[in-house]
């Protein structure tokens, strides 16, 4: 018998392309059934990407949603919305969607680790007398997830290991992993581990035009954006076993028809979207602007915001979190959304005065605070804006007169500093001695959501106008 498995990868919410891809999917499993082939249609992950707004606003789940429309069966979890906004996500991404998200090595962190609640490590699907078993993977992020989140990954090899054991005894002839690791990951992983019948991967956006087979298991990817579609054929002998295989890419049309069903499930998330982009979250009493190079009311805010959340003595962070500052007025859901798309949370860190002091200083260096890192998404990361402290800066942006409610900082004593995980995590360099460990983080919110709970408590909310950052005379009046 033959079987036919579909897939695509890394779409990152290229939605038209999408919609013509999961038709041109369609396509292909009617005239397969026609003749009597079973097909099965994958992801390979990352299917949402928070530059979207309606799979911002959602987290990612509306993207899953049209997933399950247009007739997927199971996708691998990816790092768009699980490394974005917490892997806590997941469960709701699984409910909202009703999609198999796999993924067998992403844990639970404890004495007895469990797969992440809204994520299964395997699943078996039957395709006539033939079941195939599908192990998930996803990219360990060189070790943030266990950093940030209270997960645990173990190895991608020893979990494929034991999972391949698992469902080939529970009576599956065909067993392959749907992975988001990257083409060398996958290439290690058929090195690993022998008798995988195929690996469907991402997270690379490799273009691979015919599988690459590595220990007799073909690798397949099908690029990203949804430009193509992958397609392996599977020839199964009358024992159940892999006889022989195909691949190939299909190109999507840039032109063409789109998935009726998906389609208009997109039209109504769009409206969904828009109508919830109206709700007022708050008001403000005054305009709070943004700037990169001096103190601004709204950087001031987002400190406020982290240290009130933190509990914290005093906060600092970049404007970088930040496109634009705020008119005063009502604020809605869809103003929060336009200034802020940062996927940074809000932690919590014991710092001595010295170390805060570095931080300002490292800070103040143009060449830091001019930057424009690819995390930030192109918005430059600014001066530190702060929060129950104040400095002074002259015209080569050197540090002085820092104060901590108005008296002078002690080098060596400990504060409480709120921050977000961008600041915090020692390769920032604005703390490089600081232990990561003893970080406390509060992974099930981001920099939005923190603005949003203050918006709600302070209604309407004074800003504190004063501008914390203050410039020397000499370089006032040049």
């Amino acid at each position: 018998m033959s079987i036919t498995i579909l897939y695509t990868g890394d779409v990152h919410a290229h939605i038209d392309a999408f919609l013509r891809a999961a038709h041109v999917a369609q396509v292909q499993r009617y005239e397969l059934n026609a003749v009597g082939r079973h097909v099965l249609l994958l992801d390979s992950g990352d299917v949402e990407d928070r530059t979207l707004l309606e799979s911002d606003v959602s987290k990612g789940a509306a993207l899953f949603r049209l997933l399950k429309a247009a007739e997927y069966q199971a996708s691998a979890v990816g790092n768009g919305a699980a490394l974005s906004y917490g892997p806590q996500v997941l469960k709701d991404i699984a409910t909202a969607s009703e999609l198999p998200l796999l993924c067998a090595n992403l844990l639970t962190r404890g004495a007895k680790p469990v797969p992440f609640p809204g994520t299964r490590p395997a699943l078996i699907i039957p395709c006539g007398p033939v079941w195939i078993g599908l192990i998930g993977l996803t990219s360990p992020f060189n070790g943030l997830y266990e950093q940030f989140f209270p997960v645990t990954m173990p190895d991608p090899a020893e979990v494929t290991r034991h999972h391949l054991a698992s469902l080939r005894q529970q009576g599956c002839q065909i067993v392959g992993v749907l992975s988001h690791m990257g083409y060398d990951f996958d290439v290690k992983l058929a090195e690993e581990v022998s008798g995988l019948d195929f690996i469907i991967g991402g997270h690379s956006h490799t273009i691979l035009s015919e599988p690459t087979v590595v220990n007799h298991t073909p690798i397949c990817h099908a690029g990203d954006y949804g430009n193509y579609l992958g397609r392996l054929d599977l020839l199964v002998d009358d024992e159940g076993n892999l006889a022989r295989w195909q691949g190939k890419l299909i190109e999507v049309p840039a032109e063409g028809p789109k998935h009726i069903h998906a389609e208009r499930l997109w039209e109504s998330i769009q409206q969904d979207t828009q109508n919830r982009l109206h709700d007022v979250v708050g008001n403000l009493a005054e305009d709070a602007d943004l700037a990169t190079d001096r103190a601004c009311v709204m950087g001031q805010t987002l400190a406020d915001a982290l240290r009130l959340r933190m509990k914290a003595d005093l906060a600092l962070c970049i404007t970088g979190h930040l496109h634009e500052g705020l008119c005063r007025g009502p604020v809605t859901l869809g103003h929060l959304f336009a200034i802020t798309r940062s996927p940074a949370n809000p932690a919590l860190a014991d710092l001595t005065g010295a170390q805060i002091i570095r931080a300002l200083e490292y800070g103040a260096d143009p060449i830091i605070w001019q930057q424009s890192p690819r995390t930030l998404r192109g918005t430059q990361v600014g001066l530190l804006q702060v929060s129950g402290i104040t400095y002074q800066l002259d015209e080569f942006y050197h540090v002085s007169d820092v104060r901590v409610l108005g008296q002078p900082i002690e080098p060596s004593r400990i504060y409480h500093v709120a921050a977000t995980d961008y600041e915090l995590v020692p390769q920032r360099g604005y703390f490089p001695e600081l232990n990561a460990q003893s970080i406390t983080f509060d992974a099930a919110v981001i920099v939005r959501e923190v603005l949003q709970a203050h918006f709600a408590h302070f209604n309407p909310l004074i800003p504190g106008t004063r501008l914390r950052i203050t410039f020397t005379e000499q370089e006032q009046s040049t």
